[in-house]
């Protein structure tokens, strides 16, 4: 479903008319800009990045998940206000939360890396937290979805980047769904194979984003199920209102769903304590008026797709991995 960013490290992206843009970063330890008008700083700091994620990875791997976790959650807690993604949460907080104060906004981004640190460290763990499933994870499904797991009919399971997002997709596995993960792909080749082969643990499919949805089609006719985070920001998409303010929002996903007859069905992690995670799967999606064109079912299931979200990021502000702009500059509008 997503792999862990600063908003990257091979996070999930929605499917595209054409390839979404922008979610993965170029560089991590310099700035962008910067690193375009020096190729060969550049070339250093992916060098300098490749050898800083395989010591991470191989550190945390040794840990046990909770001393990984408190690791991961102090590091990013740091280190991550102090970049310029912080500026790009605040302002997201500022719009969704227009109540809240400066200060309340301030300690929440910091709370916001915290969390992407779990996250960073959930994924990385991932296998473990599986083979751990028992003590680790419980499962929350509303009756018709419970019906629909049972079932193993094509789905786009959909979820946003709030609370252990890495986790949620386990539910699939855990019911035996032949499943197909979208991914952006790391511009750092060494770090783009220590993702890929985090996801190839499980047995997913792998379909790089800039793929377009001629691969998503034949894996839903097939059958088969894709998974998908659909908080962010895409280069095209329609105007529908998030928390109140219209947002570009990419309704492909709800589209090819209607055109194949796969289920759309709204999924998400949360964590508990001792390092525990509840799995909830709602009932799926149901258009309001099944007879109305295509496009407007798009908006309107999409619209209901929206409400999950604004519900589960109301509840957990500081879970809600929004690093990117998730709303037009006020020009754009």
């Amino acid at each position: 479903m997503a792999s862990v960013h600063p908003y990257g490290i091979g996070c999930s992206v929605q499917i595209p008319a054409g390839a979404e843009h922008g979610q993965v970063p170029e560089f991590y330890l310099v700035p962008k800009k910067l690193a375009r008008k020096a190729p060969v700083l550049a070339r250093m700091a992916q060098t300098v990045e490749a050898w800083a994620f395989r010591f991470i990875f191989w550190l945390i791997q040794t840990l046990s998940l909770e001393n990984a976790l408190r690791l991961g959650g102090f590091t990013f807690a740091l280190t991550g206000p102090h970049s310029d993604k912080a500026k790009k949460a605040h302002t997201n907080l500022a719009i969704a939360f227009p109540n809240r104060d400066e200060q309340w906004r301030k300690n929440t981004v910091k709370q916001i890396f915290r969390h992407l640190g779990y996250s960073t460290v959930e994924l990385i763990k991932l296998e473990q937290i599986w083979a751990q499933r028992e003590q680790r994870v419980e499962y929350v499904l509303e009756p018709a979805a419970r019906a629909h797991m049972e079932s193993k009919r094509a789905t786009i399971f959909i979820t946003a980047h709030v609370g252990p997002w890495q986790v949620a997709p386990l539910v699939t596995k855990e019911y035996g769904f032949t499943v197909n993960t979208i991914y952006a792909p790391e511009s750092n080749p060494t770090l783009q194979a220590l993702m890929l082969d985090l996801r190839k643990v499980f047995g997913e499919k792998l379909i790089p984003a800039d793929s377009g949805p001629r691969p998503i089609i034949r894996e839903l006719n097939a059958g088969n199920s894709i998974i998908m985070a659909m908080d962010t920001r895409p280069d095209t998409g329609k105007l529908i209102p998030f928390f109140g303010r219209d947002a570009l929002t990419n309704t492909s996903a709800v589209g090819l769903a209607l055109r194949t007859g796969a289920a759309l069905v709204v999924a998400r992690g949360e964590r508990l304590p001792n390092a525990r995670y509840r799995i909830t799967v709602y009932d799926p999606l149901v258009s309001a008026d099944p007879d109305a064109p295509v496009k407007e079912q798009a908006l309107e299931l999409t619209s209901q797709i929206h409400g999950y979200f604004e519900d589960w990021i109301r509840e957990y502000p500081a879970q809600w991995i929004c690093l990117k702009r998730r709303w037009p500059k006020a020009h754009k509008l």
